[in-house]
């Protein structure tokens, strides 16, 4: 049962990840234009 929390916290760690490096990459993209 741990690992399964373990995974999830990973898998939401990652999700977290990516959506702040999406959001980074789009206000660069709009401060250029």
């Amino acid at each position: 049962m741990g690992k399964e929390i373990f995974n999830t916290a990973v898998i939401c760690f990652v999700l977290t990840l990516i959506g702040l490096s999406l959001g980074f990459v789009l206000l660069k993209i709009q401060g250029d234009e």
